[in-house]
């Protein structure tokens, strides 16, 4: 039967893991768009690889389109100088050409030829001594074509990691920076960053400019140090929407209002966030009513509804719904909209009522 093919994936820290335990691979295929997690592996690799000093001999990294492929492969083949081996970061495959698919490979999204090919079938060939590290954007035809190329067992999942998984980052790089984190002051960074590894560590960064070696930094710490700015404060309301924690995030959000911050903005923001959780296959139903939700907000504000900001204290309660029957402040004895995550059981809970009204 023709379908997507599955390939299994690993962690990067159980990577990263390996790699400093010198466990290492020929191959590493960084498959997805975390890109701070993907730097921490590259750089894990070269200070296992790499002798210091030899990187003009021993280290290459390079764009996929930029070489012929056949030179890229003996780029990667060359031997090294002095090193363990030579390090080769080819970035960006998901950017090759793909070549024509026959008619018996329209289906699982296959196709055979292109310079994507050819790069693939070079490297499946690769003796053990070689070291390549290859980055791309995850993508079902990508996952297949690693698959059919036999290189799936080298693929790093590089997909948005989940709490744990950034919590666990956080800590690492805490530990690298001789502070430590107690628990709000994690999920208060988790709260502000969204989904971008990138400004995380960026943020922790800050932290620990701002406080001496070996402090252990709060929330308050989090709050005071990082610093009052809208961005701030807009991820901050992002991240309490997605944990269902409404009244904090309607705490924010009077704040954002306070300060002018435009309503428009906070959709966009809001409507970022849940099209990435559909991407991503989160919570998917919710995400998708939420942004059927979000689109009516969007449309009544430049339509020039007169309380934008009562739209989105909407939208922040309905976010959190547990969609349970229960009492529900905003829709409870009118028609449910088409974005109520308990549109079935309270429109059945309606008609059941209207049903025993005597006539």
């Amino acid at each position: 039967m023709a379908g997507h093919a599955h390939i299994p994936t690993r962690k990067p820290a159980d990577v990263l893991a390996d790699i400093k335990r010198g466990k290492l691979v020929p191959v590493y295929i960084l498959f997805g768009a975390d890109s701070a997690a993907a730097d921490e592996l590259l750089q894990g690799l070269k200070a296992a690889l790499v002798q210091p000093g030899m990187e003009a001999f021993d280290f290459e990294s390079v764009h996929a389109d930029e070489l012929e492929i056949p030179i890229l492969l003996q780029h990667i083949r060359q031997p090294p100088v002095a090193s363990k081996r030579r390090l080769v970061i080819v970035r960006g495959i998901d950017r090759l050409s793909k070549g024509r698919k026959r008619k018996d490979e329209e289906e699982d999204g296959q196709a055979r030829g292109g310079q994507l090919g050819e790069l693939l079938t070079g490297i499946a060939a690769l003796p053990q001594g070689c070291a390549v590290a290859l980055t791309c954007d995850w993508s079902k035809p990508m996952q297949n074509a690693l698959a059919g190329s036999g290189l799936g067992k080298y693929v790093v999942d590089l997909r948005q990691p989940g709490t744990a998984e950034l919590a666990s980052l956080l800590h690492r790089r805490a530990k690298e920076l001789d502070i430590s984190l107690e628990p709000g002051a994690v999920q208060l960074l988790l709260d502000v960053s969204g989904d971008e590894t990138t400004l995380l560590l960026g943020e922790l960064d800050k932290l620990a400019t701002a406080v001496d070696p070996g402090d252990s930094i709060t929330a308050d710490d989090v709050r005071r140090l990082a610093g009052q700015s809208r961005e701030f404060e807009l991820n901050e309301y992002v991240g309490l929407v997605l944990r269902g924690h409404s009244a904090g995030a309607l705490a924010v959000l009077e704040r954002l209002r306070n300060w002018g911050e435009e309503p428009v903005k906070i959709v966009a923001w809001l409507g970022g966030v849940f099209l990435r959780l559909v991407q991503n296959r989160g919570d998917e139903k919710r995400a998708r009513l939420c942004l059927l939700q979000l689109y009516e907000i969007n449309r009544d504000i430049i339509s020039g509804h007169p309380e934008p900001f009562a739209l989105l204290e909407t939208f922040t309660v309905c976010a959190a719904c547990p969609a349970e029957e229960r009492y529900c402040p905003v829709y409870n004895d009118a028609e449910p909209p088409e974005f109520c995550i308990r549109r079935k059981k309270r429109r059945d809970r309606t008609r059941g009522s209207r049903a025993r009204v005597p006539q």
